[in-house]
């Protein structure tokens, strides 16, 4: 506050030390006036923007440049098309899949920032990252789920532990038109936010469509895809919890923003990008059909012979020796139409295993993400009101004041046909707090092929292989490890 005093009663000293006090009391107002506003209780939004890129391996190896790729669990995080996206090695009309990563942020420098806020003063090291997911795909169609998990951990000078688990959901629908030259999809996008801290449990839910797309023309060398997601404002969900923890400033909301993900994606060398799914409906019908007429025909001789026997007993017993030679020949039949069906099957994995392997996958993309109103990054929030070493790092309308772009670019190669998959790939990470500047990341990633089974011949044979990923930018690293099934 600044006060004024009468000019007459100011003389000698005084003269001389008004102009001082005035100059420090406006400097002093104008940097409270700079001062972001505190957090107070359900009068801020958890911006859960993601700033440095937490996604399945393969995705995150190409530095999520991924929309345009958009198969397998992994792509339902970057293109809602992604169930219906018959993968080369799809050779059966019904396919179920699982997968599952988890990631560890890592500090080697000890100065890790995560959401590039300038404020290094939370611990937050106890953090962890894990996505799984399922997928179902039958004829055209195809559904299925991802969730990613964040786990943070704040211990305060109390010794008083507050755990925050973010989770982040997509269920997902998908089918394809046009044969499989364009695919078409769309669902629901979930958050939660759920804080275990003295005194309660808190829990906030909240939901949001999203449609996307994926151009794949027959035996063409390229992909365009896009998605578009409408925000998710997630609120305190009743009947979740017990009580409000103690001590905790918390929000009104918690926010996804809403985002457009569009990238395009080229492939050069002998292995093929978009080949010409063989529907195995389609394939067998032939086979199916020729069996079919071989048993109506014999029912139509046994039929015929039976009309020229007259006598009755002499009919029903060439009857009951006809209906036990097509019994015989039904079971002959059968087992013959099965290993047909199975030469078939294996011609389509055959034709899969028989491409070149030498290819060299180059995808880029941009991602905008929206606003979001009186934002907090999370990091923010577990901190609460502690004093930063950058102001505008803390304090509601601290995050995501403004729309953020991330262009992004990837290659994937096999430099060991057969046996070693590459992906390299950078990308911009925007900065959410006012006139910060981004970073750029630089990723990396490798699947090495391991041994093979069938289980003594249960299955059919299955290769298994070990991944690994890093994510590296100036005050951030993180590392992934998983296994999978090589393809």
């Amino acid at each position: 506050m600044v006060r004024f005093f009468p000019w007459p009663s100011i003389t000698g000293a005084r003269g001389a030390i008004l102009p001082l006090a005035l100059a420090g009391s406006l400097v002093a107002a104008e940097a409270r006036a700079d001062d972001p506003p505190r957090l107070r209780q359900g009068h801020f939004s958890i911006d859960l923007f993601q700033g440095p890129l937490l996604a399945p391996i393969s995705v995150t190896g190409i530095a999520g440049a991924y929309a345009a790729y958009a198969e397998g669990i992994s792509g339902f995080v970057a293109n809602a098309a992604s169930p219906g996206v018959r993968e080369p090695f799809s050779v059966s009309n019904f396919e179920i899949d699982g997968s599952g990563s988890i990631s560890i942020p890592i500090s080697l420098f000890e100065n890790n920032d995560f959401d590039n806020s300038g404020s290094l003063d939370y611990d937050y090291s106890n953090f962890l990252y894990g996505t799984f997911g399922g997928i179902i795909q039958y004829g055209p169609f195809g559904a299925g789920i991802n969730a990613e998990l964040q786990r943070y951990s704040l211990t305060s000078a109390k010794a008083q532990t507050t755990n925050v688990t973010i989770g982040k959901y997509h269920l997902l629908g998908a089918f394809r038109v046009f044969g499989d030259q364009l695919v078409i999809g769309g669902g629901a996008r979930f958050a939660t936010l759920g804080i275990d801290a003295p005194g309660g449990t808190f829990t906030m839910i909240g939901a949001a469509p999203e449609l996307g797309f994926l151009i794949r023309p027959d035996w063409q060398s390229f992909r365009i895809g896009a998605t578009a997601r409408l925000p998710v404002q997630g609120a305190p969900a009743p009947g979740f919890g017990n009580g409000l923890p103690v001590g905790l400033e918390l929000p009104g909301h918690v926010v996804l923003p809403w985002e457009i993900e569009a990238g395009v994606a080229v492939q050069i060398g002998p292995r093929p990008l978009n080949p010409v799914w063989i529907d195995p409906v389609q394939q067998e019908t032939e086979v199916k059909a020729s069996f079919r007429e071989r048993i109506e025909e014999r029912a139509r001789r046994r039929h015929d012979e039976l009309a020229t026997i007259h006598d009755p007993v002499a009919r029903g017993l060439r009857e009951r020796d006809l209906l036990v030679a097509g019994a015989l020949s039904l079971l002959r039949d059968h087992r013959e139409e099965q290993q047909a069906l199975n030469s078939l099957k294996k011609e389509r994995r055959a034709r899969y295993w028989n491409w070149p392997r030498e290819h060299l996958l180059v995808t880029a993309e941009l991602l905008v993400t929206g606003a979001v109103d009186q934002g907090v990054s999370i990091q923010t929030f577990l901190g609460q009101n502690e004093v930063h070493h950058d102001p505008s790092s803390g304090g509601a309308g601290s995050s995501g004041a403004t729309v953020s772009f991330s262009p992004r670019f990837g290659v994937e190669t096999e430099p060991v046909p057969d046996l070693v998959h590459t992906r390299f790939g950078t990308y911009y990470e925007p900065s959410r707090f006012g006139d910060r500047v981004g970073r750029q990341h630089f990723t990396f990633g490798a699947d090495l092929k391991l041994f093979h089974t069938t289980y003594w011949g249960l299955v059919p044979e299955v290769i298994y292989k070990i991944q690994a990923t890093a994510d590296m930018a100036p005050r951030y690293q993180s590392v992934s490890l998983g296994a999978g099934v090589w393809h």
